[in-house]
């Protein structure tokens, strides 16, 4: 069962609701994209519901819908758990007993004691999306500056998203979660057995880079981290006791353990993102988790051991709606470029996605995707 809505739905993703004839809500998305009797209206799709117990979104915008109409109290408050970071901070307490972590209302984050504060920290949305409200501070000045822009950006709900998708009244300060971040496309199955469905590098250019321009996976990947992160869902899963219950998480991997940094329910990664997976292995991360398939990695990465494939979000540089992504000058200028995606919706901050594939002799070309300035490529 999926639920469709903004920003963005793949072709990939509705080709393969009318192959498969998974049942979809009606709302003003679906009515623009699936027309045929797979869609369901409110009381139908609760009633299905009731049999399958399954949902995927493709946006956390379909939260509000879910809490108002869903009538299952434990799916309900497993949502709510791992949405809310800091409810998901103080479940995680005794795994992680001597984490930092401080939640602050946005009019107290002012008042606060600085003294109080563990540098280097994050300051972010209790509850967010993308990297939206996102700050990287080292010391009292630069946590200053960062409420200022909290309190101008925030302040009175003056977002693109929804408050359940991202929270403009609370604000979580954290300790600054050292090592590398990653991405993991994952979901419970029936019997509470966590399947990781993608693995992705988040690449960074400095300590102070928060984008989401550019993540990457390869088979060392899956052989460095599939075991940790793995390991971390079974613990995790001793308390929530989560069953068909997808999930996209972040992490940060320093060596020797992995510190989630937030959980994204019902979902994989946004904008349809999770879809790279179907370029490596053909195998689609939502009809996985609908059919409970556990994809090995030796099964994922046959023939395409030396290859790196990623995929760079290209954020829309100027508040000008009207300028449009030059698709002919990327493709020019960078090779392996496997699909581009212009996201319609320019309140998204984006302006398009792109799927890129990468050997040895390539690799050099997603640093320069790092640096790149969009300025140069919207027409």
């Amino acid at each position: 069962m999926i639920i469709l809505e903004k920003p963005f739905v793949s072709d990939m993703l509705l080709n393969l609701i009318k192959e498969e004839r998974l049942p979809v809500l009606k709302n003003e998305t679906s009515k623009k994209y699936v027309s045929d009797g797979i869609v369901l209206s409110d009381n139908d799709f609760c009633e299905e519901y009731k049999k399958i117990r399954k949902i995927y979104t493709v946006s956390e915008n379909t939260l509000g819908w879910i809490y108002d109409n869903i009538k299952d109290e434990d799916f309900l408050k497993s949502i709510s758990i791992v949405k809310d970071k800091s409810a998901f901070r103080r479940i995680c307490r005794d795994i992680y007993p001597d984490f930092f972590f401080k939640e602050s209302n946005t009019k107290d984050l002012k008042e606060q004691n600085i003294n109080e504060i563990k540098f280097p920290c994050v300051i972010k949305p209790s509850v967010g999306f993308l990297s939206k409200g996102v700050f990287v501070v080292h010391n009292a000045e630069e946590y200053n500056k960062a409420v200022e822009t909290i309190l101008d950006e925030f302040s009175g709900a003056r977002t693109d998203f929804p408050e359940f998708v991202v929270g403009t009244s609370r604000f979580l300060i954290e300790e600054y979660i050292k090592g590398e971040e990653y991405a993991v496309d994952t979901y419970f199955d029936e019997n509470g057995i966590p399947a990781i469905l993608n693995i992705f590098h988040h690449r960074f250019i400095d300590d102070s880079d928060t984008s989401d321009r550019l993540y990457l996976t390869n088979l060392g990947l899956y052989e460095s981290y599939e075991k940790p992160f793995t390991d971390f869902l079974n613990t995790l899963n001793n308390t929530l006791h989560l069953k068909n219950f997808p999930m996209h998480i972040e992490f940060r991997y320093d060596g020797k353990k992995a510190v989630p940094i937030e959980i994204n329910p019902l979902r994989f990664t946004g904008f349809c993102l999770n879809e790279l997976q179907v370029f490596i292995s053909g195998c689609h991360p939502v009809l996985s988790y609908f059919r409970n398939k556990h994809v090995s990695k030796e099964e994922m990465w046959k023939g395409k051991e030396n290859l790196t494939y990623s995929f760079s979000v290209l954020e829309r540089p100027t508040d000008d709606m009207t300028l449009k992504f030059n698709e002919e000058k990327f493709r020019k200028e960078f090779s392996g470029v496997l699909n581009v995606r212009h996201i319609p919706n320019p309140e998204s901050g984006v302006a398009a996605t792109v799927f890129l594939k990468s050997d040895s002799t390539t690799e050099h070309e997603l640093d320069q995707i790092m640096r790149l300035d969009m300025r140069e490529y919207m027409y």
